[in-house]
């Protein structure tokens, strides 16, 4: 009897044990959140780096502009030469990155100073608006352009705040009402960010 007395006591308190056993947890798998913090999708890799963007990326403006090495010539004949520089300059160079293409739109006056005879004269030549466009790239903190005809461009210094590059500069000079006298210089550009 003792024996059942001991068998039935243990039934009953199996269910009590059984019920008092709290229920499991559901599993939470956790969710990684695949955009990083700059709002860049990078794919689930979460390591806190966001998308590099080069610092050439955005609007630079033209802050200086130098006329060298200017040649004025008549009916293919070389007449005087001439310097000089940019004022009232209005311009923009954009790059753009994905494609890497960059764009310019620039317009300026020339203040040459000419010599032509013998004698010393002082020209603004109103340079009309000019817009090129190109690719560029990049290489250990070094810009290359080339435009879309596939001319490269000369660039002389760089820096993530300033890009100096040169170009051809070519217009007439009205010397009075009978001549007129082309004018060919390099210029070289400076443009800021």
């Amino acid at each position: 009897m003792k024996k059942i007395t001991v068998i039935l006591f243990l039934g009953l308190l199996t269910p009590i044990f059984h019920s008092c056993k709290k229920p499991p947890l559901p599993l939470v798998e956790e969710v990684r959140n695949s955009t990083d913090t700059t709002g860049n999708n990078n794919g689930g890799n979460n390591n806190g780096g966001g998308v590099e963007v080069s610092p050439f990326v955005g609007e630079w403006d033209y802050t200086k502009i130098d006329l060298t090495n200017g040649v004025l010539s008549f009916r293919g004949q070389q007449a005087g030469t001439f310097t000089g520089k940019g004022s009232d300059i209005t311009g923009k160079v954009t790059f753009s990155e994905n494609p890497n293409r960059y764009t310019t739109d620039l317009s300026f006056t020339a203040d040459v100073i000419a010599e032509f005879t013998g004698q010393q004269l002082d020209q603004a030549i109103p340079v009309q608006r000019v817009q090129t466009q190109g690719t560029w790239s990049e290489s250990d903190g070094k810009i290359a352009l080339v435009d879309d005809n596939e001319n490269i461009v000369q660039i002389i210094s760089n820096t993530n705040t300033q890009i100096i590059f040169s170009g051809n500069f070519t217009e007439q000079v009205e010397i009075n009402q009978f001549v007129t006298l082309d004018a060919n210089s390099d210029v070289i550009f400076t443009i800021e960010k």
